[in-house]
């Protein structure tokens, strides 16, 4: 039988294959442990958990252990090489929380134009 929601996905990940935590990450050339199981294949699911917006996969060889910059990374959208806005992770980096920094400039300098129209507008 095969387990369909968030938690018994999750429930059946950690029967068969024990916990993630204190793994090696499965990242590219990551040396931290991992926090936990992730997915990294294509989520075929999507729904809620916990009050919030999820993806899983019903396959077990979907998820691998992560750090929790690297499942971040992954689930903010994107792959290991590009984000979900198209910025190349290599060239761009990300910041400790796995958002891009690509994307952080982008949202920056839109700030910033808000900013000056506001002035512009109240002179």
């Amino acid at each position: 039988m095969s387990s369909r929601t968030y938690a018994a996905v999750h429930a059946r990940l950690r029967r068969r294959r024990g916990r993630a935590v204190g793994q090696p990450c499965a990242a590219p050339e990551c040396d931290r442990l991992a926090t936990g199981w992730a997915l990294v294949g294509e989520a075929m699911i999507y729904g809620e958990h916990a009050s919030r917006a999820v993806r899983w996969s019903t396959d077990l060889d979907d998820y691998a252990p992560l750090c929790d910059s690297h499942n971040a990374l992954l689930d903010h959208g994107g792959d290991w090489e590009m984000c979900p806005r198209g910025h190349v992770r290599v060239v761009w980096g990300k910041k400790p929380n796995g958002h891009c920094r690509g994307c952080a400039r982008v949202q920056e300098r839109a700030r910033r134009r808000r900013l000056a129209r506001k002035e512009n507008d109240d002179a």
